[in-house]
């Protein structure tokens, strides 16, 4: 077969109408062949390569544009605290509608956690960062600026509740 291995070494002696004796020693080894060394090569550029994709991937979790709600918070203003995620990268969060503040701006994600940096020129620049669990958000307090009239805890939930309007 072509991938056998296998070391064979011969041994001849012989005498001579002299008398005299000589002995002849030859090793034949062949190790891999040709074949199997394709093959192993070949299996190990496989390998690489998926692992490469497997694991040099950016590992970075996908946020579904939409509107999030806060939930299960008890709150002194009345209404909805949403954020609602646009898939050019910017973003709205409005946290009641006794206040004209809307903050706007960028976000970014890496890995799962998403940063909400609102822009500088007409709100505050705050930054609020939340990591992405099974397609919603959860408040990190570590870090973030938090809100004005509706503070979160960490761990706070929002939920993915309509699409983009």
């Amino acid at each position: 077969m072509f991938w056998t291995i296998y070391v064979e070494q011969n041994v001849i002696e012989h005498t001579n109408e002299i008398g005299g004796q000589y002995r002849v020693t030859y090793t034949k080894t062949k190790i891999w062949s040709k074949v199997m060394k394709k093959i192993i090569i070949w299996m190990i550029s496989i390998t690489l390569i998926l692992l490469a994709l497997i694991y040099g991937r950016n590992n970075k979790a996908s946020l579904k544009s939409g509107t999030y709600t806060l939930q299960n918070v008890e709150r002194d203003v009345p209404g909805d605290f949403t954020i609602t995620i646009y898939d050019d990268g910017t973003f709205q969060c409005y946290e009641t509608p006794i206040s004209s503040y809307i903050g706007m701006g960028r976000y970014s994600i890496e890995k799962d956690v998403v940063a909400l940096k609102e822009d500088e020129a007409g709100c505050t620049g705050d930054i609020n960062y939340y990591q992405i669990v099974d397609g919603n958000l959860s408040f990190i307090r570590d870090n973030s600026d938090n809100y004005r009239f509706v503070p979160l805890e960490d761990g706070s939930s929002f939920v993915w509740t309509s699409d983009v309007p």
